[in-house]
């Protein structure tokens, strides 16, 4: 919304700031008071107060607006439908504020850009002149597909601001209806009165987004009381069985509140009752329910019954339980927590959240070397060069969301990144490392753990343009998982002296508990992977292409081979796992085109049984890997920026060269493989990190960008 600042400064010198009173009459009518902050209800998110109910299908709602407080020139009270109680949830206000007329605004898509009568992309959908009018009452009516929104001087006669088709915005049958203010102003609460409410009852009040003030209701008989409950989403979905999730966020004026799900299969009447849990306290709850049929989807909704006989329910979400032998209906086969770590034992609503706001070094490496446990998200998207030098994660317990960032994410370049603490999960990130330009050859990581750390997790990362290697696991490490990511091209020639680099992933010598699931390894002539002194690894369900020498075990090494997936090239005459090490091999397979016939995938002296495996851990037949892993290997693989799409479309066309062996000229704009390094557009957004559901929150945000099915939370 383009507005004037200059001008509300000029009010504030000249001592105009107070309450508008509408209409030209002060009243003690208000039976509906309004305190909520925010930046503004506009835009690609929405910061305020509402005050709502759930509502299905048609309505005709009416209220008089009685004052606001000028917060500011564009702070703004009045009536609201949105789909959901996201910040970015498609909406319609009609809006009355201090130093404007009335208007309406919306915002027609999920994150979309907000528009109003009186901007540009708006002004065709105005019935009024110049897309305002004065008016205390508004009126917002539902019929079917179209919203209407009317303004009146006296609520008898009222004219038509807009009507709204579907063409125009079109949300879901059911969402949210109520009044919604913002100060327009982040650290100040704007307070607004309302009278002659009807149409809508509402229950429930909360803030919208990520305001700085929390906001609150009062009503005549003495304020808003109800419990808030939220639903949240599923976890542990089998074919029979599911665990729902869900968080009360207040309990009124109460002691207590009884708290349950209620689940049924989508389409039917019948609501299923779980198992109640008596909460004295805000907090998380989840129940397991079972005896679910595989492939059925089915709905669910978070109930809260207050000692006070106040009640809530909470938003309807849906799932599917997967066919028999799929454990993940959505998102990747494997998770981070399916090899030998513990994925963030430390997470829990208490931790705390850094937010990054701007793609530099400075800004990324502070919250890495913050002590204490903390989950790190990202309110911007874009490339961070480290210039020359490792970025490293020095403090135990951290957790990298790079799902959290806007479109297209984060990519690093120019510089390694490293995990050099325990207790760890990085997710959703690119590193470019490139050859630099300090002619150093070992080490070069684009993204690896240190020597001698324990318990961590790279989960759906990508890692390209190594020199020595591309990912790696340190030396003498334990318990550490790589899961889901996209490996490939290192750097064959990076500094024009033959030397030959181009490998990918190396374990480390006395690495134990490494756990390698669902990677993608792609034009590399070794190390795919090697698997050095006194290691114990499982590698289970990895696809490769374009290899030479592929895989090597020294002699002390003990490996797992499971549903392996290898094509391209080998050296003729010798196998896809070389060395002496101790290999179980089992259904692992070369194609398009298989290896030659004399050649096995594992050297011969192998053993019989599973050196090691995860407990509970089933493979994927090794014909569904393939398919499986280019549809989820990788950062943001719903969002892939060119190169990884790139990878995905070699391998699937059988095209490309399999090495990349040009010296510097290989990274200038105009080269034809790759072009440089990337530079990604600097795009922005707002967060709003739930009180309590962390973990939940963070899982949606990754299968946001794993899965096209999914929305952010």
């Amino acid at each position: 919304m383009a507005h004037d600042r200059r001008t509300f400064l000029r009010a504030i010198a000249a001592g105009s700031i107070g309450t508008v009173v509408l209409g030209g009459t002060a009243t003690a009518a208000s039976d509906v008071m309004i305190e909520g902050a925010g930046t503004d209800i506009w835009d690609e998110a929405d910061e305020g107060h509402y005050y709502f109910t759930e509502v299905s299908g048609d309505f005709d709602v009416i209220v008089r607006v009685d004052e606001i407080t000028n917060t500011d020139e564009y702070a703004k009270g009045g009536l609201m439908f949105r789909e959901s109680l996201e910040a970015e949830s498609k909406n319609v206000m009609i809006r009355n504020t201090p130093g404007h007329d009335t208007s309406v605004q919306w915002r027609s898509e999920m994150g979309g850009e907000s528009t109003s009568l009186t901007a540009d992309a708006g002004e065709s959908e105005s019935e009024i002149s110049e897309g305002t009018m004065s008016a205390d009452w508004q009126r917002l009516v539902r019929s079917e597909n179209t919203i209407l929104a009317y303004g009146s001087t006296d609520g008898n006669s009222w004219t038509l601001m807009a009507e709204l088709t579907e063409d125009v915005i079109d949300p879901s049958e059911s969402g949210y209806l109520g009044l919604a203010v913002t100060s327009h102003d982040s650290g100040t609460l704007c307070t607004v009165g309302f009278s002659n409410l009807t149409g809508v009852t509402p229950s429930n009040n909360r803030d919208i987004g990520a305001v700085e003030v929390a906001g609150s209701v009062s009503t005549e008989n003495g304020g808003d009381t109800n419990p808030i409950v939220s639903t949240r989403s599923v976890s542990n979905v089998t074919p029979t069985s599911a665990t729902l999730n869900g968080v009360l966020e207040t309990l009124g004026d109460a002691s207590s509140a009884t708290v349950y799900f209620e689940y049924r299969t989508s389409g039917t009447d019948a609501w299923i009752r779980t198992t109640e849990e008596t909460l004295t306290t805000t907090a998380s709850f989840s129940q397991d329910v079972s005896g679910l049929s595989s492939g059925v989807e089915y709905e669910f909704r978070a109930v809260s019954d207050a000692s006070d006989g106040d009640s809530d329910t909470g938003s309807r979400n849906t799932f599917t339980a997967p066919e028999d032998g799929d454990e993940r209906p959505d998102g990747s086969y494997f998770d981070g927590s399916d090899g030998f770590a513990s994925i963030g034992s430390w997470l829990d609503d208490s931790t705390r959240v850094i937010t990054v706001t701007e793609p530099t070094r400075s800004a990324v490496e502070s919250a890495f070397h913050t002590s204490g446990s903390r989950v790190i998200v990202f309110e911007t998207s874009g490339t961070i060069d480290l210039g020359g030098n490792t970025l490293q994660i020095t403090e135990n317990n951290c957790w990298v969301a790079g799902q959290t960032a806007p479109s297209p994410g984060i990519t690093f370049i120019n510089g390694m990144v490293q995990v050099n603490a325990d207790n760890c999960v990085v997710q959703h990130i690119r590193s470019r490392i490139g050859p630099g330009s300090d002619g150093n050859i070992q080490g070069n990581d684009a993204l690896n753990t240190q020597d001698e750390t324990v318990n961590n997790v790279i989960d759906h990362c990508t890692a390209s343009w190594g020199v020595d290697e591309c990912m790696s696991v340190g030396y003498d490490t334990d318990r550490t998982t790589y899961s889901n990511n996209l490996i490939y091209e290192g750097l064959y020639d990076p500094y024009g002296d033959g030397s030959d680099h181009n490998y990918c992933t190396l374990i480390g010598d006395g690495a134990d508990h490494v756990a390698l699931l669902g990677n993608v390894w792609a034009k590399a002539r070794n190390r795919i992977p090697r698997l050095k002194s006194d290691t114990r690894t499982v590698v289970a369900n990895n696809f490769c292409y374009f290899f030479d020498e592929a895989s090597n075990t020294d002699s002390s090494a003990e490996t797992t081979w499971v549903g392996n997936k290898y094509t391209g090239v080998t050296a003729t005459g010798e196998s896809i796992v070389e060395g002496s090490g101790t290999v179980y091999s089992e259904d692992n397979v070369t194609a398009d085109p298989p290896i030659d016939s004399d050649v096995s995938f594992v050297e011969p002296g192998t053993t019989g049984s599973k050196p090691l495996w995860p407990d509970g851990l089933t493979a994927m037949p090794s014909d569904d890997v393939e398919s499986h892993n280019l549809a989820y290997a990788g950062a943001r693989p719903v969002d892939r920026t060119e190169n990884d799409q790139r990878i995905v479309r070699e391998i699937t066309d059988r095209a490309g060269n399999d090495r990349l062996d040009s010296e510097y000229e290989y990274w200038l704009p105009d080269h034809e493989a790759v072009g440089g390094y990337p530079d990604l557009p600097e795009n922005t957004h707002s967060l709003s990190v739930p009180n309590s559901g962390l973990r939940n929150w963070l899982e949606q945000w990754a299968l946001s960008v794993e899965e096209t099915s999914v929305s952010p939370p």
